[in-house]
């Protein structure tokens, strides 16, 4: 697992969560695509349905179980939600143990 390919399993889930759920998205998607935040598009409930995707995509591409949305993601200072490029270098992060 590496850096790209979870960077583009996290742009594909998106794609489907954004037409699957019509939202609007400004601009292109790319790895500093804003999810959360002032600029971000994506509200609240829209992040924790968009996570649990995410984690259903990750185990079944790569095997591994794992919970995004944890006490470790909460109390960090920057979230690891604010962006794709952040949200992969978490996933990376915690996968490594």
């Amino acid at each position: 697992m590496n850096k790209i390919k979870i960077e583009n399993l996290i742009i594909s889930n998106l794609r489907e969560f954004i037409k699957e759920n019509d939202l609007e998205l400004i601009g292109e998607l790319n790895t500093e695509t804003r999810l959360i935040g002032s600029s971000g598009f994506l509200d609240s409930m829209d992040l924790v349905s968009f996570i649990v995707d995410v984690e259903e995509a990750i185990s079944d591409e790569f095997s591994l179980d794992i919970e995004l949305a944890n006490d470790s993601a909460m109390s960090n200072r920057t979230s690891p939600f604010i962006n794709i490029s952040t949200l992969s270098d978490y996933i990376l992060k915690i996968t490594e143990h």
